[in-house]
């Protein structure tokens, strides 16, 4: 979409909301349902605080599309909210899953750590904007987020059971966190009073993967939930509620990926700027098979009091993912130069087999308990609370190795075509290279490495809001209150091996250390693994699929140790050196942010309009702690950082009868640099031929945060059926957008290895400009429920997003171009055929995804991730008090990663993050489950 035509769609996103809002009275007459949403009324505070008519996160019971589209009326700003019972009938894997189908939210997931591979999307993206800009709470409570490098909230750990409403707040009001570029994101579990009487519900499911049965792997999985909910004493005033759950899936994917590209022409054979050269020509390509055993349980519990003036809850929740995968990849490398080993350069002409194997183990988990209440002193309403919040992730035992065979010199590949990354073409100069490059006997394993690395958050916060009921005049109410929280963090990453995780290599019978052009290791054939009859991307030979038991026993009993040793010659026999103090504390870091917030807010009413005006103040002292060596030993060393932000806000609802809001909205807001961006320690990324550096990775303590003007402008209008029609328009203008930014041919420091003859990748977060992102949703609902017969069970739902971003990031390198900003496409859209009468409950739905930049480089060919699209669907009925669903994801069999260099097809995307793969297939998911209430 171009500038203009985006300019135009503000436009008639203005004219939407006039023509909308002058529609109102016609649209109100036809209006005579008695389902119609109630009329607008000023919004109680909820138990945390959320006051000026935030949607409550206790007390209000939002299980079904009717009590959401009412609070999404109610509310102060613009809100969209998924219900229980719409997010039971979703296919859903996660949870992002399921709220990606409200207007202007869009999910994803990257393959820094192969999560794209399981085919469930991590991250939720509102408006385009990069999920790091939005703020999390559970419960009302800001959640932890253990991975320092982002301030995106994983969501994979959450699956769509036991979650009472998502509520998305992209106008957020005074008295919510302030750092909401994007918005805030809401997700609350039940409690008793959300049900009536004692209910109790068990669930049994079953799942299938389509792409790892066609190709051999365990495909499925079973899982599992349970929910309690009962309200006891003589005024049935006291509430617990509890619900588990567990669930372990298996899943395969196929990956195909350039391993890089030089220039066509040798006269452009040292040019930076690959925008402008006559074309590119891929240097090899890799294909990968990935495995993973899913296992997700956990649950929350809460316990209630409500009396007539004082209520009091305890919540808790605990939620734990674990994946158990690996990653087997077999390459080619075409036209290899200046390679080297140990230390020598070796620059053969021809071609080369290679393999690769990883394991892909994680672990994740989250703690959430919070204590509170609320006290209503006549006009004087007060609520309180204390939380504490505990986030972890591990990749225990982060195992790679890696095969290689002597490089062919009298043959090469004369053609890589990756233009259909499905269909991949590889053409040999002669038979006998083709012969050399596929047979299993060429390549032989090398080397191993491997890692330890996790990273923690504790979260301490206590809040205090104070709600006054003035109704004089034009004032209604005032608010004001504070908050508190303390975060500790703590990261590390311990290599296996000494001198900063140099390669483990297989020593031959003499015990000598082989180069990788003549490996000791047995050849792939010999390694214990299986077949595949065929793969992505039509690899023209057998592909072996890897057992992980080879590399576990090849690295795990040699770990932290000393294998280092020299000749009689001075020759190095062995494998890496002493394991010291450095080795161990190089990747530590330790860190703690505190945040000091408070606000004050007034509601202004005259008939039908409504006014809140509110001014926040967030303060942020950060200090970190981190390894810093020197020479062969080193020694932590303190940084810190602090920073205030005024944030004002004026929300405005007009309300002139029970159908129409038309709402207006300005507001200041931020996001802060995360944790691993300033504190990160710099990180080497070796070759994995050559032991050469190949990439390096730092933070930048120079980081600002993000600060942004936001304003929106939306009508709803609300009819009988559960009718919903709506458009918003927005702009946002952003300051110091943070970006990743990788620089080719910069150099290390001086104290560190040998620099590659190509120019080393350093990546690091930086501060752009200014960018600023605008544009229009419009979303709408019905359900035909006066029609006649089977139809009147049938309705429609479908969000539209347009919109047009534009960033400069003020590297010299990019010549002054401006870019898009990172995660917002420039369309979005859903659209649901749904079915609910006479017990069956069934929804047909299809989402788009338009291309988005994923990341900016300095040969100018940037990042992108090519649209995405999904047909999902599920149908339950019930059969003797047990409710049958059936439910299935992708079920056109779509790539939902699909990375490239530059906007078009043209070029395969080449590994970053540590991923292999940028044309991922998953396949098609089905799930079966049987749900018995009592």
């Amino acid at each position: 979409m171009s500038f203009s035509s985006c300019r135009a769609a503000l436009g008639v996103a203005s004219l939407s909301v006039m023509a909308l809002a002058l529609a109102a009275p016609v649209l109100a007459h036809a209006a005579t349902d008695a389902n119609t949403a109630g009329a607008a009324s000023s919004a109680a505070t909820t138990a945390d605080g959320q006051g000026d008519g935030s949607i409550l996160v206790t007390g209000t019971r939002i299980s079904s599309l009717h009590d959401a589209l009412e609070q999404k009326q109610k509310a102060a700003g613009v809100v969209d909210i998924m219900s229980k019972e719409e997010i039971a009938a979703r296919p859903a894997g996660t949870i992002v899953d399921a709220i990606t189908h409200l207007p202007g939210l869009s999910g994803f997931s990257d393959m820094g750590l192969g999560q794209a591979a399981t085919g469930e999307q991590e991250y939720v993206s509102i408006r385009g904007i990069d999920s790091a800009y939005n703020a999390y709470t559970f419960n009302g409570m800001r959640v932890p987020q253990a991975d320092p490098n982002t301030r995106a909230l994983s969501l994979k750990m959450l699956p769509p059971n036991g979650i009472q409403s998502v509520t998305v707040s992209k106008t957020p009001t005074a008295d919510m966190d302030g750092d909401a570029i994007g918005g805030s994101i809401d997700i609350r579990t039940p409690t008793a009073f959300d049900f009536k009487g004692t209910y109790t519900s068990a669930t049994v499911q079953g799942h299938i993967a389509d792409q790892a049965t066609r190709s051999g792997a365990d495909w499925g999985g079973v899982g599992g939930s349970f929910e309690f909910a009962r309200t006891f004493g003589a005024a049935r005033n006291i509430g617990f509620y509890l619900t588990a759950y567990y669930d372990k899936k298996s899943t395969a994917a196929e990956t195909v990926e350039a391993t890089g590209y030089a220039p066509n022409l040798a006269s452009e054979a040292t040019a930076t700027n690959y925008r402008n050269v006559s074309g590119l020509t891929p240097t090899g390509v890799r294909y990968d098979y990935y495995h993973d055993d899913i296992k997700r349980y956990g649950g929350s519990a809460s316990l209630d009091y409500h009396g007539d003036r004082h209520s009091f809850y305890l919540q808790g929740s605990y939620s734990r993912y674990s994946v158990k995968g690996d990653d087997t990849q077999h390459s080619i490398l075409n036209g290899q130069t200046s390679l080297y080993s140990n230390g020598v350069t070796y620059s053969p002409e021809g071609i080369m087999p290679g393999g690769y194997f990883q394991l892909r183990d994680q672990k994740e988990q989250l703690l959430t308990v919070k204590l509170g209440g609320t006290s209503d002193l006549g006009r004087l309403h007060l609520s309180y609370s204390g939380s504490f919040g505990r986030s972890t992730t591990a990749r225990p035992n982060y195992v790679e190795g890696s095969l290689y065979g002597t490089v062919n010199t009298t043959g090469y590949a004369s053609n890589i075509d990756l233009s259909n990354p499905a269909h991949t073409v590889v053409t040999y100069d002669s038979q006998a290279t083709k012969n050399y490059e596929l047979n299993q006997d060429t390549d032989r394993l090398w080397k191993f490495q491997g890692s330890d690395s996790g990273s923690s958050a504790n979260t301490y916060s206590g809040r205090l809001d104070m709600h006054y009921d003035v109704q004089r005049g034009l004032l209604d109410t005032i608010s004001a209150g504070a908050k508190y929280s303390s975060t500790d963090r703590y990261q590390y990453q311990h290599q296996f091996f000494g001198n900063n995780g140099d390669n483990f290599v297989i020593t031959d019978a003499n015990g000598v250390q082989r180069p990788f052009n003549n490996p000791a290791g047995p050849a792939t054939s010999l390694l214990a693994g299986r077949n595949l009859s065929s793969t992505l991307g039509d690899y023209a030979g057998t592909f072996r699929v890897l057992d992980r038991s080879t590399f576990e026993n090849g690295v795990l009993p040699y770990i932290y140790t000393s294998q280092y040793a020299l000749d009689s010659n001075g020759n190095v026999v062995g494998n890496p050196g002493a394991y010291t103090i450095n080795d161990y504390n190089r990747n530590t870091v330790s860190g703690n942010e505190s945040i000091y917030a408070g606000y004050v807010s007034a509601k202004l009413k005259s008939g039908p309009l409504e006014a809140i005006a509110g001014l926040r103040y967030e303060y942020t002292d950060f200090s970190s702690s981190q390894w810093i060596v020197d020479g062969n030993t080193g020694s932590f060393t303190s940084t810190g950082n602090h920073y205030g932000e005024w944030l004002p806000s004026l929300i405005a609802n007009w309300r002139p009868d029970q159908h129409l809001v038309v709402r207006g909205a300005v507001r200041r807001s931020f996001s802060r640099p995360a944790f691993g961006l300033i504190a990160s320690p710099v990180t080497y990324t070796r070759n994995d031929i050559t032991g050469a550096i190949d990439s390096i990775s730092q933070g930048n303590p120079d980081l600002k945060p993000a600060t942004a003007w936001n304003y929106d402008l939306s009508a709803e209008w609300y009819g009988p059926q559960d009718t919903l029609i709506e458009a918003n328009a927005y702009y946002k203008s952003i300051n110091n957008f943070i970006y990743t930014a990788t620089t080719t041919g910069a150099m290390p420091s001086a104290s560190s290895a040998t620099i590659n003859n190509g120019g080393v990748a350093v990546t690091m977060p930086e501060n752009g400009k200014d960018a600023m992102i605008y544009g229009l949703s419009i979303d709408a609902r019905h359900y035909f429920r006066n029609a006649p017969g089977l139809l009147s069970g049938f309705g429609v739902a479908g969000s539209l997003t347009l919109q047009h971003s534009s960033a400069d990031s003020g590297r010299a390198d990019h010549y002054g171009r401006r870019t898009w900003l990172p995660r917002a496409p420039q369309t979005i859209y859903n659209f649901d055929l749904l079915y609910d009468a006479h017990g069956l409950h069934a929804d047909l739905s299809y989402q788009y995804q338009g291309l988005q930049l994923v990341g900016l480089t300095s040969n100018n060919l940037d990042e992108y991730l090519q649209p995405t699209k999904t047909l999902d669907f599920s149908v339950s009925y019930p059969v003797r008090g047990i409710t049958f669903t059936v439910a299935a994801k992708n079920l056109t069999n779509e790539i939902m990663f699909y990375k490239t260099l530059g906007k078009t097809t043209q070029y395969l995307g080449t590994q970053d993050g540590g991923g292999n793969g940028s044309y991922v297939a998953t396949g098609r998911f089905f799930t079966i489950s049987a749900t018995r209430k009592f």
